[in-house]
């Protein structure tokens, strides 16, 4: 014979059971919490350099920029992704970067979120790249954060230098984004500019 205590501890477990079954059914999953998947990459993953268009460009960089746009559309899909952001500014001849084109193919929002050289300017920061200091580069991470700042309850994919990486993923995480670190795209100067003689 079962004891009453016995029929108490089953109730229990098949409530508990049942509650979890109804919460894994239910319409409300992990994407509908707002998420910032951020990315690193060596920009020649991301952008095709005007060089490279007259010259040519080595077999392991296509392939690896091929790599990189496979993995954004399965995060994209993956992470119910609502807003595609980058490290690149739209002042930029052809502006045709792997997820601006991913944006427009899908019907994306896409942000360009480096600032124009006047934009620079009019914010002190040093317009070379060649001549940036850790502040300019520190400006430049504030002046991402101010594009996306809107977007705090959105899922996001925004992809960045991976020299930037570590640090705006804690600045973003300091401004109260959910961020979650993704993968990190890197090309060797052997991959770019190819087999030297």
């Amino acid at each position: 014979m079962i004891s009453s205590e016995s029929y108490i501890f089953l109730a229990v477990l098949a409530a508990l059971a049942l509650v979890a079954l109804v919460y894994l059914l239910s319409p409300m999953s992990l994407h509908d919490e707002p998420l910032l998947y951020l990315i690193g990459v060596n920009h020649a993953r991301q952008f095709k350099y005007p060089a490279t268009r007259m010259f040519g460009e080595a077999e392991a960089v296509r392939e690896k920029r091929e790599a990189f746009k496979a993995h954004i559309v399965e995060k994209i899909d993956q992470l119910d992704i609502e807003i595609l952001a980058e490290e690149w500014s739209d002042e930029v001849p052809g502006n045709d970067t792997v997820p601006w084109q991913i944006g427009k193919a899908r019907g994306i929002e896409h942000r360009f979120c480096d600032p124009t050289a006047i934009e620079k300017q009019a914010r002190g920061i040093e317009v070379d790249p060649r001549k940036e200091t850790d502040s300019d580069r520190d400006k430049r991470r504030r002046f991402w954060l101010s594009k996306i700042a809107d977007c705090k309850q959105r899922r996001v994919l925004f992809v960045c230098g991976d020299k930037h990486f570590d640090a705006f993923a804690q600045l973003l995480e300091s401004n109260g984004f959910n961020v979650q670190r993704g993968a990190h795209y890197d090309i060797s100067d052997e991959e770019f500019y190819g087999p030297r003689d």
